[in-house]
């Protein structure tokens, strides 16, 4: 019997090897469905997001390729969650339209289909972001007029109602400007020089929660940092009112803004070695400059590669996508001009009160967080130990700086990141970071509002280190600048001008200006998808819970950021 007879004959007499066989045949013929599909799987790609910021009830369109020209089971992910089937108006292979629904969230934005995932894009709530919005009180706005304010002698932190007509039945961003006195060039006999006074002026703050309230006709505004006796203006981001003359009632203290340098800022980050298993994005939050009366402004003169958003919880976004593993280096680098005024301030501590108001700002100022631990027992316990029975909010600030200043050891070279803060308590000495915000919590724990700020400290060489201090606030005066480590003793390379010969008494309640600041207190960030592998950077110029985010088709990568380096300064 030949061979193949041999196999004909075992087919017959041997039942379960026939159903063996069929098993694997079949095995085998869904193998190469499968492989073919694989390989001619049709993976669908986003090309833009028109408009990339919008709001519920906005129609969006995502323009793009391999959509499907039914919807039939494919799909809009916006955050994590899938858009419901009412929320869609048309769907095509190059292009889908949808109702933003009510629930809708900043995050990444996937498109899916039976076959595959598109990479993700990204959408922001224009809520959360502060970007100029065109709506049709602002069409129809015209000068905005005041024609009341509530008193005409106030004091920093007092509520001042505005009245008057075209504000706007809603703020979005438009703002109330108050003047500020930079380099001493306002005194009494400027009140009547509006030119002079609208050119130095301060907003109300959206971070100290200073507005109260807005309607076309009325404003409730807390009196901000930094004002001065001059004008108030209201700017409904259209055209500004008149300015009305206020006087800033300056009995318990000023503060004044002097020494102005202008520098030239860069930074960059880097990101490389990056391994994937499918197409993968990489965002990256590059923190921006704080803006506070002491540096009103900056400007981004070069940016590269161009951000996906310029100014999102003030920071810039980069996103990079990458479908192959180990590409070439990508490199996001920004560079600003911002100038930078030094504080000193001058407190009549009997005139000031224990007593803090009720206004939301305290809420934020006054709580634990995920930075300052002020609700930690050593903390509250210290806290009770060093200020005893005084009430005054300025001399117990004092307090806990003179015995910061006593009885810790300030050590120049930084800890490691994951180095607890509370340390400084158990050993007596930690780094400026360990300074700053054990300051923070005690002064909280104290019940004194308070804030952490990161920066960078510019040496008189130029060169630049990471840096931390404190601000804490006082109704009548405002936010008081305090750096504990230098007034401990941190050695730098200190500027030769201004002349300050008493560091300790003098960065209590000033600060000068080669502190830049880009953090005043925790920012508390949230990723654009839950599943997005998410990085930090202790101890570093911004005090920020996210600084990078990748995908979960991404299985790693490295990146790099450079401290801010100072290229020029004016």
């Amino acid at each position: 019997m030949n061979s193949s007879g041999k196999i004909s004959y075992s087919f017959r007499r041997y039942p379960l090897l026939r159903w063996i066989t069929g098993i694997i045949v079949l095995a085998l013929v869904v193998c190469a469905v499968f492989l073919f599909t694989l390989k001619t799987k049709v993976v669908p790609e986003i090309y833009s997001i028109v408009p990339p910021v919008g709001s519920p009830g906005d129609l969006v369109s995502i323009n793009g390729k391999n959509f499907g020209n039914e919807r039939d089971m494919s799909y809009v992910e916006i955050a994590g969650t899938k858009l419901t089937a009412s929320s869609y108006i048309s769907w095509s292979d190059t292009c889908i339209r949808f109702v933003l629904p009510d629930s809708v969230q900043d995050g990444l934005v996937i498109v899916g289909t039976r076959e595959s995932r598109s990479a993700p894009a990204l959408f922001a709530n224009e809520t959360d972001i502060p970007v100029p919005v065109v709506n049709n009180d602002a069409l129809s706005a015209t000068k905005p007029v005041i024609t009341y304010l509530s008193a005409e002698k106030v004091s920093v932190g007092d509520v001042l109602v505005i009245q008057g007509d075209n504000f706007g039945d809603t703020r979005n961003q438009s703002k109330v400007y108050f003047t500020v006195n930079y380099n001493n060039k306002i005194d009494s006999s400027d009140l009547t020089n509006i030119a002079l006074l609208s050119e130095n002026m301060v907003s109300a703050r959206e971070d100290d929660y200073d507005y109260v309230s807005w309607s076309n006709t009325e404003i409730k505004v807390h009196v901000p940092d930094g004002a001065h006796s001059g004008v108030v203006i209201v700017d409904n981001r259209k055209e500004k009112s008149e300015a009305k003359l206020i006087t800033v009632n300056q009995d318990a203290g000023i503060k004044k803004y002097l020494n102005k340098k202008i520098y030239l800022l860069q930074y960059s980050a880097d990101i490389a070695d990056v391994m994937v298993s499918d197409i993968s994005s990489i965002t990256l939050r590059c923190p921006l400059p704080y803006i506070n009366p002491s540096q009103p402004s900056y400007e981004l003169t070069e940016v590269t590669p161009a951000p996906i958003l310029m100014n999102y919880q003030n920071n810039l976004i980069h996103q990079v996508t990458k479908n192959k593993s180990y590409t070439p280096k990508t490199v996001f680098s920004q560079t600003f001009v911002l100038p930078v005024y030094e504080v000193q301030t001058e407190v009549k501590a009997e005139k000031l009160s224990g007593k803090t108001s009720e206004r939301n700002m305290y809420s934020i100022a006054m709580r634990s967080d995920a930075l300052v631990p002020s609700d930690d027992e050593d903390v509250v316990a210290l806290a009770a130990q060093i200020v005893g029975k005084e009430k005054n909010v300025y001399r117990k600030a004092r307090l806990i700086y003179d015995y910061m200043c006593d009885n810790f050891q300030i050590q120049e070279k930084l800890r490691k990141n994951d180095a607890p803060v509370l340390d400084l308590l158990k050993y007596k000495k930690g780094d400026a970071y360990d300074f700053a915000v054990i300051y923070t919590a005690l002064l909280r724990a104290a019940g004194i509002p308070a804030m952490t700020n990161a920066g960078i400290l510019v040496c008189q060489d130029l060169m630049t280190q990471s840096h931390w201090w404190s601000e804490f606030y006082v109704e009548k005066i405002g936010w008081i600048p305090v750096d504990p480590a230098i007034g401990a003793g941190l050695k730098y390379r200190k500027w030769s001008e201004g002349g300050i010969l008493d560091e300790r008494n003098y960065y209590f309640g000033n600060l000068d200006s080669h502190h830049i600041t880009f953090s005043h207190g925790w920012n508390q960030l949230k990723p654009f998808s839950l599943d997005n592998k998410i990085v930090q950077q202790p101890r570093s110029f911004a005090l920020q819970s996210i600084w990078e985010e990748a995908s979960e088709s991404t299985v790693k990568y490295s990146s790099y950021w450079s401290i801010p380096v100072v290229k020029g300064v004016y």
